[in-house]
């Protein structure tokens, strides 16, 4: 499939002259070699890819939580630098801020509250009649965890902005520093702060199982930001909805999307993430991704089905299995010609829900190939490790690319099969999905809780008449190359520009030469 690249303007410049990212997990992570020296790497995870080299030509200091011993020990390391770290990683120019809080608060932080309270209610898979769901159990996670570690990343942020007297811009990221802001407005009324949400945000109804005291926590810490940043403009009115709500005596105007409360303004606005196409592309096309792609063809069928995924229950995984299992129970033509490649990414195995989710799903793998494997035909190949790269390179072949996750914020999956695919591949798409919005016309949609249907989906993907998927195939392409990752910063620079404009004149914040460009465009992947 030929695709032609659109060619979209460089980012605006931030008229700031630096810029503050703070996040839970930083772009770099340190690991203990057995000789107890550092090795820094890359950081894993698509905010960190997103944003990693923002520091190449503009003064950046990345705020982040220690997540190991080696980031804790890189800190210990770092005091005799007034606390910063170089960034290790080649080309970066950035300065690093990491910050430690006990283990226990950061465990009570990250896996209590971040992934087990708040992920599943974004998600709106929060059961709340589960016992370790009580109130007191809860409000102890809360206090002790969540709120202590929001308060270190202000802390740091705040002793970020008083290092310099130069102007500053902070840009928060996700749903671990729901607290943060407030924190920092408080020290600095005037400072200019923005948020981004990469996950859902749901319905008021759902923030309604928690303890009303945390929701409101919630509000009042993002209400400190001068933009919340998130994925749909349904996850922005939902959050308008719910500052009605959550916000006594706040005046809330969708047309504008915007809240006045208590003498502050803060804006809501739909920033839906995209991919480097540009970069997605040189991965494939590069030496290890060519390496990768010969491994994989000698997997290939007639028709190839692929999925790649974090293994975790937001995504599904065991209802589009279930989707490939009924289809071929009744379509048995497609015996010895179909395959499914799995690629499975483990994720936060620390918590037992997601060592149930991934045993769940490697017993659904095994049933379906006892079931119908042969000597010679292996319905479903897994692989459940993290290679990006192999990913990529294999998403080249597909036929049928399946993204039925329950809900997502995006899913960035289903934007680099379609720039990376060479086989008029069809995206099989939840309806719930954030890039469904986008991509609609270019994809069979699904409901991720119906299994008959996903599985119809997946048999008429894989039987689309060749004009039909061409054209679909290179609908769903467009639409990715039109809204790429360039675009997603070009918006959120300039609102925060228009920000900056109003609160300064231009002639006290000079522009710095560059910002997030091209090169952060280019490091995405």
């Amino acid at each position: 499939m030929t695709t032609r690249m659109t060619v979209q303007e460089p980012p605006q410049l931030i008229h700031a002259q630096r810029l503050i990212i703070a996040s839970n997990r930083g772009p770099v992570e340190y690991q203990l070699s057995q000789d107890k020296t550092l090795k820094p790497r890359r950081g894993a995870g698509g905010m960190v890819t997103a944003l990693v080299d923002a520091g190449n030509k503009m003064d950046v200091t990345w705020v982040a939580m220690a997540m190991t011993e080696g980031d804790r020990l890189a800190i210990q390391n770092a005091q005799q630098n007034g606390g910063l770290l170089r960034s290790p990683l080649r080309g970066q120019k950035m300065q690093l801020r990491y910050v430690a809080v006990s283990k226990a608060a950061y465990r009570k932080h990250y896996e209590k509250i971040s992934n087990q309270l708040l992920w599943f209610v974004q998600h709106y898979m929060y059961d709340p009649t589960q016992e370790s769901n009580s109130t007191r159990h809860i409000l102890d996670d809360w206090n002790n965890g969540y709120v202590v570690a929001n308060r270190a990343i202000a802390d740091a942020i705040i002793a970020e902005v008083e290092r310099e007297e130069t102007s500053a811009v902070v840009m928060l990221q996700d749903y671990h520093l729901y607290l943060a802001p407030e924190m920092i407005r408080q020290a600095h009324p005037e400072i200019v702060m923005q948020q981004f949400v990469h996950i859902p945000w749901p319905d008021v109804r759902c923030w309604h199982f928690l303890p009303g005291n945390i929701v409101q926590s919630v509000y009042h810490g993002l209400i400190g930001n001068d933009i919340v940043g998130f994925q749909t403009e349904r996850d922005a009115r939902n959050f308008l909805e719910g500052a009605r709500t959550m916000l006594e005596g706040a005046e809330v105007d969708f047309e504008e999307g915007a809240i006045e409360w208590k003498g502050r303004r803060t804006l809501a606005r739909a920033y839906p993430i995209s991919i480097s196409v540009t970069e997605e592309r040189r991965v494939v096309n590069s030496a290890a991704g060519k390496r990768a792609a010969e491994k994989i063809q000698p997997l290939l069928r007639e028709h190839t089905i692929m999925r790649v995924d974090r293994l975790e229950p937001t995504k599904n995984i065991l209802r589009g299995f279930q989707a490939y299992e009924q289809m071929l129970d009744e379509h048995p033509e497609l015996h010895n010609k179909v395959t499914f490649l799995a690629f499975l990414v483990p994720s936060r195995q620390a918590l037992p829900v997601y060592r149930r989710y991934s045993a769940d799903v490697q017993n659904a793998i095994d049933e379906i190939n006892r079931k119908f494997g042969t000597d010679e035909w292996t319905p479903i190949h897994a692989f459940c490790d993290n290679d990006r790269t192999r990913a990529l390179a294999a998403m080249q072949f597909y036929n049928v690319l399946l993204v039925n996750p329950i809900i997502d914020g995006m899913n960035l999956v289903a934007k680099e099969g379609p720039i990376v695919n060479r086989c008029d591949g069809i995206l099989v798409l939840s309806r719930t999905a954030g890039a469904y919005q986008q991509l609609g016309k270019g994809v069979i949609p699904t409901s991720p809780t119906d299994v008959e249907e996903t599985c119809k989906a997946i048999y008429r993907a894989l039987t689309l008449p060749p004009e039909e998927r061409k054209a679909k195939a290179a609908l769903a392409c467009q639409a990715v190359e039109r809204n790429d990752l360039n675009g997603w910063l070009t918006r959120q620079i300039r609102d925060i520009n228009e920000l900056l404009d109003h609160t300064a004149p231009q002639t006290d914040v000079p522009a710095v030469s560059a910002a997030l460009t091209k090169e952060v465009i280019a490091s995405v992947g």
